[in-house]
């Protein structure tokens, strides 16, 4: 005679446990003043890359932004070559930084996804469009 319990034997206690998810824009375990700085500096960033309308795809460029725990860049971003593009690269390298130095600080882990960066940006309605 056989006999099948319904009844499981898993315990849930002892199954490992999932990892958390990225903290988004590498805010984890950053101190409240680190990440207003951190959102503060990616806003000033976005509002630089963003300053100009796009017409002509030939004036403009990609960036990598942010910093992956296991290396490259989280996005990309598009500006345009009219802005005040030395200002704007120090703002981008300096965020680049920071994120980097927050990952190893507090053991910040991320996938480890490679992000393409974009081959080609076109206009539509004013605005940079990957495709």
């Amino acid at each position: 005679m056989v006999s099948f319990s319904c009844k499981s034997t898993i315990n849930p206690d002892t199954l490992p446990k999932p990892l958390p998810e990225r903290p988004v824009d590498d805010a984890g375990n950053l101190t409240q003043q680190e990440s207003n700085e951190m959102e503060n500096l990616k806003s000033e960033i976005l509002a630089m890359a963003k300053s100009e309308k796009c017409t002509n795809p030939a004036d403009w460029k990609t960036i990598g932004l942010g910093a992956k725990a296991c290396g490259g860049p989280v996005i990309y971003i598009a500006y345009s070559n009219k802005i005040d593009e030395v200002k704007f690269l120090e703002k981008v390298n300096l965020y680049n930084q920071r994120a980097a130095d927050y990952n190893k600080k507090y053991n910040l882990v991320s996938d480890c996804m490679l992000v393409m960066q974009p081959e080609n940006i076109v206009c539509e309605n004013e605005k940079p469009v990957f495709k």
